[in-house]
């Protein structure tokens, strides 16, 4: 199970929001077609996990 909100820092929700956009980038230049699905697949989880966590930003 996550963990709540309020025990995520505010360095670790930098890390995943900085990832986030990492990751979108990366997505504007893959052309391989499983690379683009690993990547969103990532970014999915990833915003995700920083959607769990909105209720406090």
């Amino acid at each position: 199970m996550p963990r709540p909100t309020s025990t995520l820092s505010d360095t670790a929700r930098f890390a995943l929001v900085t990832h986030i956009e990492e990751l979108k980038a990366e997505l504007t230049s893959l052309s391989c077609p499983h690379e683009r699905r690993e990547t969103q697949a990532q970014l999915k989880a990833a915003q995700a996990a920083i959607g769990l966590h909105a209720t406090e930003v």
